[in-house]
């Protein structure tokens, strides 16, 4: 099952409620450590029209396995858009949300997650401890020190054949 396509002709003044689950995975993630999706997608939306614009608000949920940025695990994600809310411009006589549910679900999924950072099961995660703690890193300032000679990069350009020649052997 996928999300219904939404015909404007349809649609109450006060709107109309669509509410399911999609178990396919239609977010098309292939990738090694892309996440994947643990089905089901529920989604509980009104849809009402605005003018020129199409309003959807409610709610919508969808789980994944993410692999933890430190030790490479999988671990359980539940990504919750309580309260969702897009509007769309009004085009032709349908909606399909597909493709904004699935950009916006995407966009709410952590950068970098960690284990103690599951909203779903967090533990420790078995590389605690294995890198040095952000206090201990020095911030780069940019600056070399004084008394680092500098490499003349115009000697070793000088030091290349002239054009149109054959490297020196």
């Amino acid at each position: 099952m996928t999300l219904p396509l939404i015909q404007f002709s349809e649609l109450p003044p006060e709107g109309r409620n669509f509410s399911g689950e999609i178990r396919e995975d239609w977010f098309g993630l292939i990738g090694k450590y892309d996440p994947i999706f643990a089905p089901p997608l529920k989604y509980d939306v009104t849809v009402r029209l605005d003018d020129g614009d199409v309003i959807v608000e409610g709610a919508v949920s969808a789980s994944f396995q993410l692999q933890c940025s430190h030790c490479a695990a999988r671990l359980p994600w539940r990504v919750l858009l309580d309260p969702y809310f897009t509007c769309e411009a009004k085009e032709g006589g349908t909606l399909d949300l597909t493709a904004q549910l699935r950009e916006d679900i995407l966009l709410a999924l952590p950068g970098y997650p960690r284990c103690e950072e599951s909203n779903v099961e967090p533990h420790p995660c078995q590389k605690e401890g294995a890198f040095a703690p952000e206090s201990e890193f020095v911030p780069l300032t940019g600056e070399e020190p004084s008394d680092t000679p500098k490499p003349n990069v115009w000697e070793a350009l000088d030091r290349l054949p002239p054009s149109g020649s054959s490297p020196a052997r």
